[in-house]
């Protein structure tokens, strides 16, 4: 009679507990593919005519690789990807969301692989528990709700696309480091794994300059610098030169020229310091929705939260940073006891080093956490999760972990049911976060969207409530004052003079923000277009409005050159504002385009001639540009 092997009946239950993991994780997110597009996939995707190649000539696809509407982050792998989805689904969103719940089931596997390979090497005679330790914590990321709005919400698939690199790269990483200590050789292939993860992931989001320090922590922790026969390896030490310190000196210069200064901040309510002090409260929320999770507190947006004037103020603010800074002390003196731990928690507050400290973001979204939950994970399975031979409370242990994960699947597949439709889902934001002014605009906005611009719609008074309440709410932005007017104008309706007001003091005093810049453009598009007709002296009065600061936004300086030659007909005012534009922006190389044709369709030749060749010397990349060669000779046909 032949005895079936134990080793291998655990390994088998530990692949199919993270087989089983990730069917249910598909199929808790099924009911969200059926939703529609969200906040930000309207101008990087639906609006963005550059991902909607009808054809994937040459011209289509370098269109489509820079066409990110910000001109500083590109992320062109992300962009190449949404060209692709739209000429093989039309536009439909429920292809794009398939396409990233898919990148989502990859990077599980990937996670999986990943921290199978560490645990074996720190345990190479219990790798049954090395294995269900894996799978536990890939099984929960999968399923972690905090993870959700990184596959449900379209454009956020740069965030999940650069992780297949990262965890890539992190994996390659661990296996040449363990081929290096038992074998000698990998070290290319360690160098390959870091360099290549980091380059390929940074074309679809900047994170992935995060990846050098994730190895990092891992070789300090795990390899100690160290290669076969247990003995240093100095090359590693170089490498870590050339991959982390000299990239992190320049990435601090960078900070020094563009981040620090206060103009930096100008367009946020809030000074650097501030956000240095708000950020560990939010750093402290991001761990607790990742471990206890509730539908009430999880959301699309976290706008309400209150900023840190100081130290004390609120008081939470010095407990964030003493538990921060506490539990970053304590994971290095577990360094030995409890390895995996250590990374986890380092891995944690590493991955917030971009988002949650220097650079003018704003302050909390979920997504952010995608790579950071595995580390919470690890570190608290690694603890909780019994050895094979420590089997003290073990069922208990187990179930805790078990009923982690049925938690995460219910509350993961709740968020789903609301984001299985467009209104179900404003609706769903609006009611658990009553006090976000940006939630309650965007559900004004959705019925604004299923009114049809239909004067007899009974959505059309449910529409103006929402705005209007949005419009009032402490903190709220221009968005919803843009909205009433854009709705009124739609409808063939006077727009009241207090909205006007409203809007006008809003632009006046806010920050020049990406939505109030957002709410300006929109009004300029449909007068523009001609399906709105705005009073021309309000128009006027809220490009002043958004003006009066001592260093003038180069958006708002454009939407007005726009609005003044196809509205006002005024084209030398449009002249002028295009040179400020310029002047504001100089390494726009749209600005640039639009002062161009607007000098050519005026009949000012010998300018333009001369402003072509001064963008060749200050720009000399538009020179292979062919539509900016272009506009010499055809733009007397056109318009900006």
């Amino acid at each position: 009679m032949t005895v079936s092997n134990p080793l291998s009946r655990s390994r088998a239950i530990a692949y199919s507990l993270f087989g089983l993991a990730l069917l249910l994780t598909a199929a808790v997110y099924w009911p969200s593919l059926r939703g529609g597009y969200v906040f930000d996939d309207f101008p990087n995707i639906v609006d963005n005519r550059d991902v909607h190649p009808a054809t994937l000539d040459r011209v289509s696809l370098q269109a489509a690789l820079l066409s990110s509407p910000s001109a500083v982050l590109v992320r062109p792998l992300a962009m190449l990807s949404f060209a692709l989805n739209w000429h093989v689904s039309g536009g439909d969103p429920y292809s794009m969301k398939l396409v990233n719940l898919g990148i989502h089931l990859l990077n599980g596997l990937l996670l999986f692989g990943l921290l199978r390979s560490m645990a074996r090497w720190l345990a190479p005679d219990d790798r049954v528990r090395a294995d269900l330790l894996a799978a536990a914590v890939a099984g929960v990321w999968l399923l972690a709700p905090i993870n959700f709005t990184a596959v449900a919400y379209i454009v956020q698939r740069m965030e999940s696309l650069c992780q297949i690199f990262v965890l890539g790269g992190l994996w390659g990483y661990v296996a040449a480091r363990v081929r290096m200590r038992t074998r000698g050789s990998g070290f290319l292939a360690a160098c390959a794994a870091i360099v290549l993860g980091t380059a390929c992931g940074g074309l679809a989001k900047e994170s992935a300059a995060l990846l050098p320090l994730y190895a990092l922590i891992v070789e300090w922790v795990l390899f100690d610098f160290k290669g076969s026969h247990d003995k240093p390896d100095r090359r590693l030490y170089a490498m870590y030169v050339v991959i982390l310190a000299i990239p992190a000196c320049a990435a601090a210069f960078w900070i020094w020229r563009h981040a620090l200064p206060e103009a930096a901040w100008a367009n946020r309510p809030f000074t650097l310091v501030e956000r240095l002090l708000t950020e560990p409260r939010i750093v402290l929320d991001y761990a607790r929705w990742s471990l206890l999770p509730t539908p009430d507190a999880l959301a699309l947006y976290h706008d309400q939260i209150a900023i840190s004037r100081g130290l004390f103020a609120p008081v939470s603010t010095f407990a964030s940073v003493a538990s921060l800074t506490a539990a970053a002390v304590l994971a290095v003196c577990a360094r030995r006891r409890w390895p995996l731990a250590c990374i986890g928690v380092l891995w944690f507050l590493a991955a917030h080093l971009i988002t949650a400290t220097v650079i003018p973001l704003e302050l909390a979204y979920e997504h952010r956490n995608y790579f950071a939950s595995a580390g919470l994970y690890l570190a608290v399975f690694s603890v909780v999760l019994p050895a094979t031979a420590d089997m003290h409370f073990a069922l208990p242990r187990v179930a805790a972990c078990m009923a982690l994960a049925a938690l995460f699947a219910c509350v993961t597949w709740i968020r789903a049911l609301d984001w299985a439709n467009p209104l179900s889902l404003a609706v769903s934001e609006a009611e658990k976060n009553p006090d976000s002014p940006r939630t309650a605009y965007e559900l004004g906005r959705m019925y604004v969207i299923l009114s049809g611009y239909r004067a007899d719609s009974p959505l059309v008074p449910e529409a103006y409530a929402a705005l209007e309440h949005a419009a009032t709410m402490p903190g709220a932005d221009a968005l919803p004052d843009q909205g009433i007017v854009l709705l009124s104008a739609r409808l063939h309706r006077e727009i009241p003079h207090a909205v006007w007001a409203r809007l006008q003091k809003k632009l006046r005093t806010q920050p020049i923000s990406a939505q109030n810049i957002n709410g300006l453009s929109a009004l300029t598009q449909c007068a523009v277009d001609g399906a709105c007709q705005l009073p021309p002296a309000e128009m006027i009065a809220c490009f002043g409005a958004a003006l009066e600061r001592a260093q003038p936004d180069s958006h708002v300086l454009s939407a007005y050159s726009n609005y003044a030659v196809n509205v006002l007909h005024d084209i030398a005012l449009a002249i002028e504002l295009a040179r400020a534009t310029v002047a504001q922006s100089p390494q726009d190389l749209q600005a640039r385009k639009n002062l161009l044709l607007l000098l050519t369709v005026s009949g000012q030749h010998d300018a333009a001639r001369a402003f072509y060749s001064e963008t060749l010397r200050d720009l000399p990349q538009a020179g292979e540009d062919r539509a900016f060669r272009d506009l010499l000779q055809t733009g007397s046909d056109r318009t900006p």
